[in-house]
């Protein structure tokens, strides 16, 4: 995909594809390991799965955000806030403290 989009002047684009999907992927390898640790914690798998939910939005959303000003396509104007905004609300789940 980044080879692509080099070759089409579009690396930023190819950047935010690659970001968002890759943190997809990885997720689902945390969500569903292919072998389970004997030592299993769920809240820590959890946790890991929140932050690379945050890493691919923030991570997409400033690729998003510089294609846009370098001139790839107006889309990214609209695109790149939500996924930052997504981003930051993974943060705010993170490093919110449940109190029961």
């Amino acid at each position: 995909m980044l080879v692509f989009g080099w070759r089409d002047e579009v690396p930023w684009t190819a950047a935010a594809f690659v970001a968002f999907f890759t943190s997809r992927v990885w997720r689902s390898v945390i969500k569903r390991p292919l072998f389970q640790p004997r030592d299993d914690d769920p809240v820590l798998r959890a946790n890991r799965f929140i932050i690379v939910t945050a890493g691919g939005y923030l991570g997409a959303g400033i690729c998003a955000a510089i294609a846009a000003v370098v001139g790839e396509g107006q889309e990214w104007l609209y695109v790149a806030p939500c996924f930052l905004i997504m981003g930051a609300l993974q943060l705010a789940l993170l490093s919110s403290r449940g109190e029961a």
